[in-house]
């Protein structure tokens, strides 16, 4: 999937968003953005999808959550990425092929950001993009982001059937 380097207009606009993309290398990229519909299970919710670099969905992978009056949290001193501050956060952990959610109590009021700040935290092993003012809609609207870890010194699969294939030539 193609890397987002700038959040849809509709985004910017009603909830006040923002993308801060890495530079790094490996990183966590956000591929994509859409909103989840009112009364569908996923309303008030923010919801993160984490996929590998083939796209299948990534178990284990910490989504942070951050806020004003969410826990702290500490990083080691070895980490290849900081995470932006304060270092609050939420920390929900993906499992099997679930996402990470977490539902907002209070929605984003027309002219302000929501409060919810997201990104991967898996500063040990690669940095991650930053979406800034998430949260849910007055009408319950939330928002389903869907990050993907790039390495770009590593081959995806496919990437490594078609240079099999062409040694072999198939």
């Amino acid at each position: 999937m193609k890397n987002i380097t700038v959040l849809p207009q509709r985004f910017q606009e009603l909830w006040m968003a923002n993308l801060i993309p890495t530079s790094f290398n490996p990183a966590f990229k956000l591929v994509d953005i859409k909103e989840t519909k009112p009364k569908s299970g996923q309303e008030l919710k923010v919801i993160v999808t984490v996929l590998d670099q083939d796209g299948y969905i990534m178990p284990g992978v910490n989504v942070a959550f951050s806020y004003s009056t969410s826990s702290p949290y500490t990083i080691s001193s070895d980490s290849v990425w900081n995470p932006p501050g304060p270092r609050l956060a939420d920390i929900v952990q993906t499992v099997g092929g679930l996402p990470a959610e977490h539902v907002q109590g209070s929605v984003v009021k027309q002219g302000q950001p929501g409060g919810i700040t997201v990104y991967i935290l898996e500063p040990e092993s690669a940095a991650s993009d930053v979406v800034t003012g998430m949260g849910a809609l007055h009408d319950h609207t939330g928002v389903h982001l869907i990050f993907q870890y790039k390495d770009s010194s590593r081959l995806t699969i496919k990437e490594r059937l078609v240079n099999i294939e062409s040694y072999l030539n198939i």
